[in-house]
């Protein structure tokens, strides 16, 4: 199995290092087992993202779908803030970075919230283990006081509309603690 890396991440995030097999042809690297995440639901849909210098998605958060992340191209800087009260690591904030030069794979489960900032131009591919739903995609302003992620930048060049317009941290959390439950105890 690849490296676990793990280390001083949120509760449930797992990150594991990546192994590429090369010869003469070029290489080849699994990006995704299911037997990695056995705890973890299947991710159903795979996407692209291509993405510019200077960009920034988020900050996201998802009360239904896990996600599975790895930057194929270039690198991105993965902020993390666990929104869960019940969470070992609630409210912990960390920035970690996918560098497609040392891949690895993470997985996002429901209740974290992240954001991606791009300092070169990327591409990253992820999976999600439910279909796009628009209900699920709860999002706020990156800038706002009660996201603790130590971001790398002051400003960035280029946001969407809607992360522009998004509301605040405390709105998105009230919306995802209204449809997230707690792990029950057995």
């Amino acid at each position: 199995m690849n490296e676990d890396l793990t280390n001083d991440l949120p509760d449930g995030i797992r990150k594991l290092s990546l192994k590429q097999i090369s010869d003469s042809r070029g290489s080849l690297m699994e990006i995704y087992r299911a037997e990695w995440f056995a705890d973890a639901p299947f991710a159903l849909q795979w996407n692209v993202n291509f993405n510019k210098s200077g960009t920034f998605r988020g900050f996201h958060v998802h009360w239904a779908h896990d996600d599975f992340l790895c930057a194929i191209s270039g690198k991105l800087h993965l902020g993390l803030q666990d929104m869960r009260p019940w969470s070992p690591t609630y409210e912990m904030a960390v920035l970690t970075t996918l560098n497609a030069e040392k891949p690895e794979l993470i997985h996002i489960p429901p209740g974290i919230g992240h954001g991606f900032w791009y300092d070169q131009e990327a591409i990253h591919i992820y999976g999600v283990s439910e279909y796009w739903n628009p209900h699920d995609e709860l999002a706020c302003r990156w800038d706002d006081k009660d996201i603790k992620v130590p971001w790398p930048f002051t400003e960035p060049a280029m946001l969407s509309e809607k992360d522009q317009k998004a509301g605040t941290y405390e709105q998105m959390k009230t919306s995802l603690l209204s449809q997230l439950m707690p792990p029950t105890s057995t």
